[in-house]
């Protein structure tokens, strides 16, 4: 974070369990919230209004208000002889809330840089995932309006909007990665290793954040999501699978 003052407070619950029984665990839950008045100006992010810092405190752009991350390895205990022993098996899952979206007028009449400058809010703003014939996401209405009319939502006006920064919170994130490894023993001295390594193993869409840019535009992607969280290929933005062996002596 940077100018002004920022603060951070969390509840932070963890658990372990230590190695017995072919099983250890670790598990933690976080609930946390930040706060401060531009967490991202190194990527251009700025102050809609520099002579009034206090109008632009709110939660952070990365806060996550709840985040929960479990990882497991379970030594099955077949032992009867090499091909039933030496199983194991291994996951992670993570699941956490929402970052903040900063919704923006395009406008650079305000303070001479767009999309700095927030609307008037008009009514509470609902978030669903209506998926679009184009295929984009539509996450929440794109409900803007250049003079106050029914369902409206946003408002773009001539001057500082009134609508709080970081009002709207954008799609969470959910992953589950799993593994199994058999290790054999061949000789004293040489054993065998095959892994099988699956990365969002439901292939679970984890989705960005929409486009925060408000418009009136005919045709404008304002409030869709138009791609993952991560890029594709990326661990989190689609099934992966992997399956490695080795030697080790």
């Amino acid at each position: 974070s940077s100018g002004g003052n920022a603060n951070y407070n969390a509840l932070w619950v963890t658990a372990n369990k230590r190695f017995s029984q072919g099983l250890q665990f670790n598990a933690s839950y976080t609930w946390s919230k930040s706060l401060d008045y531009t967490s991202l100006n190194s990527q251009g992010t700025i102050l809609q209004d520099s002579t009034n810092p206090r109008g632009d405190y709110g939660v952070s752009d990365y806060d996550a208000r709840n985040r929960f991350v479990i990882n497991g390895i379970y030594d099955l205990p077949f032992k009867t002889n090499r091909l039933v022993s030496g199983w194991q098996l291994g996951t992670i899952f993570q699941v956490q809330t929402g970052n903040p979206v900063n919704i923006v007028n395009p406008s650079t009449t305000i303070n001479g840089i767009g999309n700095t400058v927030r609307p008037d809010l008009l009514g509470p703003v609902p978030t669903n995932r209506t998926v679009l014939p184009s295929g984009n996401i539509q996450y929440f209405p794109s409900a803007a309006c250049n003079s106050a009319t029914p369902g409206c939502l946003f408002l773009l006006v001539n001057r500082f909007g009134n609508m709080r920064r970081d009002t709207v919170i954008g799609p969470g994130f959910q992953n589950l990665d799993f593994s199994i490894i058999k290790k054999t023993k061949i000789t004293e001295r040489l054993t065998h290793e095959f892994r099988a390594e699956a990365f969002d193993l439901f292939n679970h869409p984890n989705f960005g954040q929409p486009n925060r840019s408000a418009s009136t535009a005919v045709g404008n992607t304002f409030g869709q999501i138009t791609n993952t969280r991560f890029a594709t290929g990326d661990s989190g933005s689609a099934r992966q699978l992997q399956f490695a062996m080795k030697f080790i002596f």
